[in-house]
């Protein structure tokens, strides 16, 4: 659960959204971590909580965030930072021939109205 959390905080330290996007992925982030527990629980001791449970996720969590986490929030960040920039290459590799068509097709169409007129 927390390397889903850190990949969500990689995610969101590249994007910048409006409050109503982040509120709705905060949203979907805890439902799914929700899911998740409840999955663990279910395996674990069918759904049978006991304090030993959340004792479990309260120390793994100090754990994890106080060792590793920084390491894979980092890791995470210039992932996400690197398949952004990839995507923004092909955008720009796929609009400009495009954009490029377009302009010759415009630019023969307005120099043939300009002759004609």
């Amino acid at each position: 659960m927390g390397i889903i959390y850190d990949f969500y905080r990689g995610i969101r330290c590249n994007l910048n959204g409006n409050k109503i996007i982040r509120c709705v992925e905060d949203i979907l982030l805890w439902c799914v971590i929700t899911l998740i527990s409840f999955l663990i629980l279910h395996q674990a001791n069918s759904y049978d909580l006991r304090y030993y449970n959340f004792t479990g996720f309260i120390i793994g969590v100090v754990i994890y965030f106080n060792t590793v986490s920084k390491y894979i929030l980092r890791f995470f960040c210039d992932f996400v930072a690197v398949i952004i920039g990839i995507l923004i290459n092909l955008y720009y590799i796929i609009i400009y021939p495009i954009h490029l068509i377009f302009d010759i097709i415009l630019y023969i169409f307005v120099k043939r109205r300009i002759k004609s007129n």
